[in-house]
């Protein structure tokens, strides 16, 4: 895990978006706050096509803002648009001014291509291996740290398993869900299968699945509504977060495609929890495409596709520690 990681320029800088996101972006607007000289929230959007400069620069403002402790921020401009030094310049001078007046004005601009990368407006063309050679994309690629991985793929999951069936939701059965979903996270090995045919067959009625999702976050709490927003009154045992993580992924084999949505519905929401929206968002329209309609994925896309940031993961002191920064 990296403690502290130190940027010593712009390659540095722009290597870590992708470790960030999970993704390289490609036609997208980026943008990254700041405060005290350390990197705050990472925000990525679809570079705009038809949507007027001012409107552009406000929503994106409006997301940014989120990060309340910001004093400045850093925008990235991913583009083979308009080639030349200024694509979309109308939308940047429009989000320079607008995060500005939001006290977090831009230290810096930058344009990135799929051939260099530039400060924005100028003629100095870099090439890419700047930033795949860079400090801090060596950094992160020591520490395990991978981009542009699918995070999902029906195909490597397999296709013989048959349909669980969902218990009938008495408290009986949410007890025995939650003991065994207990057990298992607390544990250190993978479940047998049918411990996790058992457990993905509690994922399926949704009662229970909610008091599952809750018996992953051991600190205070208020209802099933505060948990999902992040609204902890703690730290969260992150560990347990991410071993939750993991057995959602192998649950997942247990069962055939149509019933995957809660467990994938559950990644997306841990990713969000954890800061991440890209990759949440990611998880969640694979759960709609597993479970057509899939209510809480879709409730879930909502506060992501609005700019929410989980309360848990604005707090520095209770925010997840990623292994990759």
């Amino acid at each position: 895990m990296i403690e502290k990681l130190n940027l010593s320029g712009p390659a540095d800088l722009l290597a870590t978006i992708p470790h960030l996101l999970g993704i390289t972006p490609k036609e997208s607007f980026v943008v990254l706050t700041a405060n005290a000289g350390a990197l705050g929230a990472t925000l990525r959007v679809d570079a705009p096509e038809h949507v007027e400069p001012v409107n552009y620069a406000q929503t994106l403002t409006s997301h940014a803002a989120n990060d309340d402790k910001a004093t400045a921020s850093y925008l990235v401009v991913y583009t083979d648009e308009n080639q030349d030094s200024y694509p979309y310049a109308a939308h940047v001078a429009a989000l320079v001014s607008e995060l500005a007046a939001a006290r977090m004005p831009v230290r810096n601009v930058w344009l990135v291509t799929s051939s260099y990368w530039t400060e924005f407006g100028t003629d100095e063309e870099h090439p890419l291996e700047q930033i795949t050679d860079s400090h801090a994309n060596a950094t992160f690629t020591f520490f395990g740290s991978a981009t542009d991985i699918d995070v999902y793929n029906p195909a490597l999951l397999g296709t013989w398993a048959m349909p669980v069936q969902a218990p009938e939701g008495n408290d009986a059965d949410i007890e025995a869900a939650c003991t065994a979903w207990a057990a298992v996270l607390d544990s250190t090995g993978t479940p047998d299968h049918d411990t996790a045919r058992s457990i993905a067959g509690a994922f399926q009625h949704k009662m229970v699945r909610d008091f599952l999702f809750r018996e992953i976050i051991t600190t205070h709490n208020g209802n099933f509504a505060d948990v999902i927003l992040g609204t902890f009154t703690g730290r969260p045992d992150w560990t347990r977060v991410d071993r939750a993580q993991s057995i959602a992924f192998e649950l997942m084999k247990a069962v055939p495609a149509g019933q995957r949505a809660p467990m994938l519905t559950l990644m997306g929401w841990l990713e969000w929890l954890k800061g991440n929206g890209t990759q949440a968002g990611r998880y969640l329209k694979h759960a709609d495409t597993d479970a057509p309609g899939f209510r809480l994925a879709g409730l879930l896309l909502e506060l992501i596709n609005r700019g929410s940031v989980a309360e848990v993961a604005r707090d520095p002191e209770t925010s997840y520690q990623r292994h990759n920064n």
